[in-house]
Formats: C-alpha cells, sequence, structure tokens
C-alpha cells in the first residue's frame, strides 16, 4: 500500500507572502506599453549646457538660419553663427580664445570674450533683445567658418571652446530653433 502525504494548511506568513507577490505581479504590469507623459515634451532649454572650469555655457546652439529648402541650415563652404550664454561663476576672470570644430576649417570670435568674475556674455542673437541685455553686460559674435559639410537641423555637431583659465569644453551643439517673424509665425498657428 502506498501512503500519501499530504500537507496541513499553508502559514499566515506564507499566506501573506503570497499576497503580496501577487499584488506586485499585477501592479508591474500597470504601465507596460504606455507611453510615458514627459516623453514628447520638449526641453525647455532647446540648447547644450556644459562648463569648462568656473565659465558656464548655457544654451549652446547652431543658429537657425531659416527655411531650408534643400534639408541642409547650412552649406559646405558657408559660416554659421553661434548662440549661448557664457557665465563665469568663478571670482577670477576668464576669456574665450578660440572655438573650432571638425566640421569647419576655422572658429572666428569678434569682439572680446572676456568674462569678468560673477558676470556673463550673450553669444550671438537672443530670442529678445531686451533679454540679452538683462542676462549679459555685453554681446559678442562666435562663427564657425568654411563649414567642410553640410549643417542640417536634427543633428548635433562637435565644437570646441577653448577658454583661457577654464580650458577646453568639448560641446554637440544642435541647431537652434527659429526667431524673429518665423517663430512668431509658428507662434500664432
Amino acid at each position: 500500500m502506498s501512503r500519501v502525504r499530504t500537507r496541513g494548511p499553508i502559514s499566515f506568513a506564507s499566506a501573506v507572502l503570497l499576497s503580496v507577490l501577487a499584488l506586485l505581479v499585477t501592479l508591474s504590469g500597470c504601465g507596460a506599453g504606455q507611453v510615458s507623459q514627459t516623453a514628447s515634451q520638449a526641453s525647455a532649454v532647446n540648447g547644450y549646457s556644459g562648463r569648462a572650469g568656473d565659465v558656464e555655457v548655457r544654451n549652446a546652439a547652431i543658429a537657425y538660419a531659416g527655411q531650408a529648402d534643400t534639408g541642409a541650415i547650412y552649406r559646405a563652404g558657408q559660416t554659421a553663427p553661434l548662440n549661448m550664454t557664457l557665465v563665469n561663476v568663478g571670482t577670477a576672470p576668464d576669456r574665450l580664445v578660440s572655438v573650432s570644430s571638425p566640421v569647419a576649417a576655422g572658429g572666428q570670435i569678434q569682439g572680446d570674450g572676456s568674462i569678468g568674475a560673477a558676470q556673463s556674455i550673450t553669444v550671438g542673437d537672443s530670442d529678445s533683445q531686451a533679454d540679452a541685455a538683462a542676462q549679459a553686460a555685453r554681446t559678442i559674435n562666435v562663427t564657425l567658418v568654411g563649414l567642410k559639410q553640410d549643417i542640417k537641423a536634427g543633428l548635433n555637431y562637435p565644437v570646441m571652446l577653448t577658454f583661457e583659465r577654464g580650458g577646453v569644453l568639448n560641446a554637440r551643439l544642435p541647431i537652434g530653433y527659429p526667431t524673429g517673424p518665423l517663430a512668431e509665425r509658428s507662434a500664432k498657428n
């Protein structure tokens, strides 16, 4: 004759553990396949942000040049201006001494790239001249000259900013959003 062994009722601790496991399995499937609420939201800051020493580079981008009929915002051989804000959060002055990129023959800085301690400067155009004046003591122009390839929207391009004290910042700059009449027209739609 064979014996059949039976177990007694499960313990209270085992029942609680099984209930918790069942609840976890049920809840873990609640978000499966869903798109998060923030997945389609654009960042409040469109450009690159980084730091070299005590200089913070904020909202850096290659300036938008208008509607692109060929898919390129800038064509090979052209010049591309940069937009950004440089903020010196240190106690000693610093200076932007050069700009370069493997996608350009060179870089050019027009104006005094010096940034005093606890000061900022605007590079290029701002969304609003009043905003630029409120944010920075002055404005300079920085451009990539002799582009070696077409520059297209939606891509990031390597740009090296060299500061006298802060050293080299290797950035990847996107194409900025349009400003002026094109942006105003888009906002009305």
